[in-house]
């Protein structure tokens, strides 16, 4: 596969341009999201009708509230991982492609799980949403596991084994959990929503161990770099 040829200058600007076009692309997914919540069409409005009308759209808020928060996650995980990345292959911008086709069907698969949302005896919708996450979540995997591979040379600076793992775990969270929530589905429809509640406790407080062993293992790894460094005393002239 042929890699770019651009200027070493122009390194820099094109990387923006990669990660702008990422930007504007989860934006877009996220506003479409909320366009499949229609403002409810009355003839004779009132209070009640307006009520009741809200209340049968509460599962489609819902799935709004959860698509919202996971390809903002989703967002965060990019952009944690390209602020390390100092330069890119034509492969990168590939997969980064693939990543973001997942993520600009999620408005769709969101939209469908929420037009069928009060058949609980449909079991399809929640099937494609879900595989849609597992899809979005596996494309992240496959993602950082590239730009983290020291082979490459993709990063700032060479980042630890435990810093790479518990990066993939985090991106391993969500479609397990979705996984899990889809086959308690198939009994409990409105259990297996509450499963998806884990996803923020994990990835906030589930991960704190492995975070505290990346950091300490970088720290390790720092002071045996700078012990091994060689000074040169001043010479005196």
């Amino acid at each position: 596969m042929r890699e770019p040829k651009h200027d070493k200058e122009r390194q820099d600007f094109q990387l923006e341009r990669f990660t702008f076009f990422t930007d504007g692309v989860c934006a877009i997914s996220i506003t479409l999201l909320v366009i499949e919540i229609k403002v409810p069409d009355l003839s004779a409005p009132s209070d009640l009708l307006l009520w009741q009308s809200l209340s049968s759209m509460s599962l489609r808020f819902l799935g709004f509230i959860i698509s919202f928060g996971i390809v903002g996650h989703y967002w965060l995980v990019h952009h944690r991982i390209f602020g390390y990345v100092v330069k890119y292959t034509t492969k990168l911008l590939w997969l980064n492609l693939a990543y973001l086709f997942t993520v600009v069907l999620l408005p769709f698969s969101a939209g469908f799980l929420g037009e069928y949302s009060a058949y609980s005896n449909l079991k399809l919708p929640y099937g494609v949403y879900t595989f849609n996450m597992c899809l979005t979540g596996f494309m992240n995997v496959w993602l950082w596991i590239y730009v983290s591979n020291p082979k490459r040379r993709l990063l700032s600076r060479v980042i630890s084994k435990s810093r790479i793992n518990l990066g993939i775990y985090r991106s391993l969270v969500i479609p397990v959990i979705f996984i899990i929530s889809f086959l308690v589905s198939l009994g409990f429809p409105l259990i297996s929503k509450l499963i998806l509640l884990f996803i923020p406790i994990i990835l906030h407080w589930g991960m704190k161990g492995l975070e505290k062993r990346a950091e300490v293992e970088e720290v390790a790894s720092n002071k045996i770099i700078a012990n091994n460094k060689i000074v040169i005393p001043d010479t005196p002239v």
